[in-house]
């Protein structure tokens, strides 16, 4: 066989190969986003207008991105190939609780850190199974120059609707939704009330 011969026949192999997978073969994959849900109205929340804070930019642990996280077991994740949000948890997380504590309980944004200051780290943004639930995990700490206020670990948990009517995965999307603007909320009340009263 001739050096031209076998380089056609490898040529027709990964072909044939490529044909094989196509992309109506390959799962497509789905974007997400939990910030179309409100739980809470601005009128429900403990109001403190005027107060300042300083919220510090969001940190998450390393394994949450942009791919949905599954807790399979207590020290097992997997990550899903199809299923996507659309920006990192932690960029939600921060816009939630800017929107809680300036929007709904009327606080001052203080651009310096000398002011009290909030910051969060988000630990858990994911679904557990068995049964299928939204774990929420982030711990807080609200500091200024006399030392630490208050600092709290907020974990939640939102069942996921039988998935009869729903999508499986709109489903758990629409949990994580829910958990994400519930937690944000819990911080945002808890915080409040910590906060010194505004400046005369």
């Amino acid at each position: 066989m001739t050096r031209s011969s076998s380089l056609l026949l490898l040529a027709c192999g990964a072909l044939t190969g490529c044909a094989a997978l196509t992309k109506s073969d390959l799962p497509a994959r789905r974007y997400f986003t939990p910030e179309a849900q409100a739980v809470q109205s601005p009128a429900a929340a403990t109001r403190a207008p005027g107060a300042r804070l300083h919220l510090a930019p969001v940190s998450a642990w390393s394994h949450l991105h942009e791919r949905m996280v599954v807790r399979t077991a207590a020290h097992e994740i997997t990550f899903s190939e199809t299923r996507r949000w659309t920006e990192r948890p932690d960029v939600y997380l921060r816009r939630a609780l800017s929107r809680a504590l300036f929007d709904e309980r009327g606080l001052s944004s203080a651009g310096v850190a000398s002011w009290p200051s909030l910051r969060v780290e988000l630990a858990a943004f994911e679904e557990l199974e068995q049964p299928r639930r939204a774990l929420f995990q982030a711990r807080f700490v609200l500091s200024d120059e006399s030392g630490v206020r208050l600092e709290e670990t907020v974990i939640l948990e939102q069942p996921v609707e039988s998935a009869t009517a729903l999508d499986p995965a709109i489903a758990i999307a629409d949990a994580l939704s829910k958990v994400l603007a519930l937690g944000a909320e819990q911080i945002a009340d808890k915080v409040t009330a910590k906060l010194p009263p505004p400046p005369k």
